[in-house]
């Protein structure tokens, strides 16, 4: 089992509309039922929640 930290990078395939959605960035907060994700792309910061318990997730790994 991969312990997931704060400030880690990390990978997320999910899907919405049966299509599966990639998205990757670093982890900014972690809370008990939700945790934060930031992407910096060039000058624009994306921020997405997710829920720890979400039934569309496929994977979540940790970018060494």
């Amino acid at each position: 089992m991969e312990y997931i930290e704060k400030n880690k990078n990390i990978i997320i395939t999910y899907l919405v509309n049966n299509k599966i959605n990639i998205f990757i960035g670093k982890i900014n907060k972690i809370k008990k039922i939700t945790f934060n994700i930031i992407k910096k792309n060039q000058e624009i910061t994306i921020k997405k929640t997710f829920f720890v318990k979400n039934p569309n997730f496929i994977s979540l790994k940790q970018i060494k």
